[in-house]
């Protein structure tokens, strides 16, 4: 297994964790600081670039994929209580649409065992929903795509910056990637650059468990600018997007989604093997609580710098975000048990390193998040084995710490042990 999905698992872990903790920090404190935005997650969108005749061929030659995973995760602080225990059932199949057409559909089956505690209350024991459906036509420079799937913005990917458009997994509640959406994106590509633009009907956003979701989620739409040169390259973005996780407001006890409008920038610049990465934004119309009295729009400005550093097979990624807000007022409160005071300016980071070894047989990640002043620090560690292309089957640590009186206080001491096994045909 290679060494970027590794810690992309380990990324994905430290934000479910997060996403499931009973906290709810304001609309993107939690949520959109581990965003699947790290070199830590590798993008699961269909780009353009994706569309080639080799991934053609490839579906001709294997009409249909069947996966099967087993997962169980325990709580060592609890004498080992199970609080997730799933099998995923998962049947793909991708080909060509005509010469000019690409097609994809995945249909997923999840099993909730008896025992998991952290079911999703609405869900039954047994679903079977789609997961992507793609249809893409392209002709000359222009591409359009539509159906249900993952679309990724920026570059420093984990943070929250830019990648915004699908909501963050919940693992503990058998979450293992981005959440899809239903979109309709397009793409025109030039010699040394692309437009590409989305639009979203009927966002989803993350269920805050025994909250009335209040306001209905408007469309949600965007465009970017991209340019690619030698060794580096930048976009320009504009949107108006819906927070992944809504805000609840301390006067009525509900949840509120409203849309914000976002301005914002990334670049990259490769360096031999290494790569320094950036990404900004300015935001308004982000809701905040105004003490008891009920919400107040804000605006703010998300920054981040990452590093991926390549030595071999061994990879280092790192990231440092901060998210400030202009108006702030000392009776912001975030809606943890019991709310706390808010920061005008938020500082989080990341550290992961992954390798493999036995000719890729096994492989490893260790990842650590946290806050600079000390309020959150968080880790996670996975051994992956993979005899086989069908079969792997992994194990992973994941651990917090929290201050009392942060917004995520709720989530300290808390432990997971993961084990799953997964088989392909």
């Amino acid at each position: 297994m290679a060494r970027i999905p590794l810690l992309k698992a380990a990324a994905f872990v430290l934000s479910g964790l997060l996403l499931s903790s009973p906290s709810y920090a304001e609309g993107d404190l939690l949520d959109d600081d581990l965003d699947a935005d790290g070199d830590l997650f590798a993008k699961d969108g269909f780009d353009g670039d994706d569309f080639s005749t080799d991934s053609i061929l490839a579906a001709q030659n294997e009409p249909f994929q069947l996966s099967v995973e087993y997962s169980l995760s325990l709580n060592p602080k609890a004498s080992y209580q199970r609080t997730n225990h799933t099998t995923d059932l998962r049947l793909s199949s991708e080909r060509s649409l005509g010469l000019l057409g690409y097609g994809e559909i995945e249909l997923k089956a999840m099993q909730y065992w008896p025992g998991d505690v952290n079911k999703p209350a609405a869900s039954p024991l047994s679903k079977v929903e789609i997961e992507t459906l793609i249809v893409q036509y392209s002709l000359a420079q222009t591409s359009v795509k539509l159906g249900r799937y993952v679309l990724s913005w920026g570059e420093v990917e984990g943070v929250g910056v830019l990648d915004l458009i699908n909501p963050a997994p919940d693992v503990t509640a058998g979450g293992s990637g981005l959440k899809p959406q239903w979109l309709l994106s397009g793409s025109y590509y030039m010699p040394a650059a692309e437009v590409s633009g989305f639009i979203n009907v009927d966002p989803s956003v993350n269920e805050v468990p025994s909250i009335t979701l209040a306001t209905k989620t408007n469309k949600e739409w965007g465009v970017k600018y991209a340019v690619t040169g030698s060794g580096t390259d930048w976009a320009l973005y504009l949107g108006q997007l819906v927070p992944n996780t809504p805000v609840i407001n301390l006067a009525t006890g509900q949840a509120s989604i409203n849309n914000y409008q976002l301005v914002g920038f990334s670049w990259n610049k490769a360096i031999d093997d290494d790569l320094i990465k950036v990404d900004v934004a300015y935001k308004t119309g982000l809701q905040h609580n105004l003490g008891y009295t009920g919400l107040v729009t804000d605006k703010r400005f998300d920054a981040a710098i990452g590093l991926e550093l390549n030595d071999g097979d061994r990879q280092w990624n790192m990231s440092l975000t901060a998210k400030h807000w202009f108006n702030y007022q000392a009776s912001y409160l975030t809606p943890a048990v019991s709310p706390v005071a808010s920061n005008q300016t938020d500082w989080t980071y990341n550290i992961g390193v992954s390798d493999n070894f036995k000719n890729d047989e096994f492989s490893w990640s260790v990842m650590h998040f946290g806050t600079p002043n000390g309020s959150l620090k968080a880790l996670t560690a996975t051994l992956t084995w993979n005899p086989a292309d069908q079969w792997q089957t992994s194990v992973s640590y994941a651990a917090m710490q929290a201050k009392a009186n942060t917004a995520f206080a709720l989530m300290d001491g808390l432990q997971r042990l993961t084990l799953k096994a997964k088989f392909s045909y």
